[in-house]
């Protein structure tokens, strides 16, 4: 490796440690933001706080009423459970509201590798990216995450152990089981980026499908919120499908794009002949 190419790795890693820097930055500001937050925003803009209570505190309770299986009762262990969860739900909130900028700074790592008009579509990025998070987050929220404490639930009930589980771990599984599923339904514009960048190319994502599908399946396997096969299987499936969506509408680009290369030669080779001739003719 030339001193050149070093210089220029380490610079690039410079720069993503910078945007990475922002990121949490960011992402800190609007969990400090969210943790405070009252409910009901019109009390707090009366300046009456004689039933204050927080965002947060409110968020933990839809989340209970929605995905904690009924007659299942959730404890604290420690002191500090509560307050940990508090702040899990504040982070995991300040994520998803930091979406946007996320992928702006994402975009704005890898545009030094696209070609000018290809920045412009930085606002097209930034909304397909943060729709396709909010995608897989509510996929997670009304399928991937009731079937699994469903399934869950019924383990428990079938050995006739009284259901007390830890807030801590309950609101665990929900955290990473939104952001998670979130961040694997925004796998297509990652493909786009690498692919802009020349650091992959279509054949090489659709010569590797049995590799990328193993991989999937042992990434799913230690990583989804439960140990049985169920959560995999709802996480690897869909997420398959979009890759075979992603890599074929890929394949298509890259024709369509061959295609007016093919067409721009053409036009160039024929107003060259044409000049020839004029040339000629004169």
């Amino acid at each position: 490796m030339s001193l050149d190419e070093e210089q220029s790795i380490w610079g690039h890693l410079e720069e993503l440690a910078q945007r990475l820097r922002r990121v949490l930055f960011v992402v800190v500001i609007a969990t400090v933001a969210i943790a405070g937050l009252p409910s009901d925003i019109g009390s707090a803009l009366r300046l009456d706080f004689s039933d204050y209570r927080p965002l947060v505190s409110k968020a933990m309770g839809v989340v209970q009423e929605f995905l904690l299986p009924e007659g299942v009762t959730l404890i604290a262990f420690n002191w500090l459970d509560t307050f940990y969860t508090y702040f899990l739900v504040a982070i995991a909130l300040g994520v998803l509201v930091s979406l946007p900028y996320i992928a702006y700074e994402l975009f704005k790592f890898v545009s030094p590798a696209l070609y000018p008009h290809e920045r412009r579509y930085i606002h097209t990025f930034i909304a397909v990216f943060t729709v396709l998070f909010f995608v897989g987050a509510t996929y997670a929220w009304f399928i991937l995450l009731p079937t699994t404490f469903a399934v869950l639930y019924r383990f428990v009930y079938q050995t006739g152990v009284m259901p007390l589980f830890s807030v801590k771990d309950f609101f665990n599984m929900v955290a990473f089981g939104l952001v998670g599923s979130g961040l694997f339904y925004t796998f297509p514009v990652v493909v786009w980026i690498l692919v802009k960048a020349d650091l992959f190319e279509v054949q090489t994502l659709k010569d590797n499908r049995k590799q990328i599908l193993v991989g999937l399946l042992i990434f799913t396997a230690v990583f989804t919120p439960d140990p049985t096969p169920f959560s995999m299987v709802l996480m690897s499936v869909p997420f398959y499908l979009i890759y075979e969506m992603t890599i074929r509408v890929l394949g298509m680009a890259e024709k369509r794009k061959a295609a007016d290369d093919v067409l721009e030669l053409g036009l160039k080779a024929s107003r060259e002949l044409l000049a020839r001739t004029q040339e000629h003719d004169s």
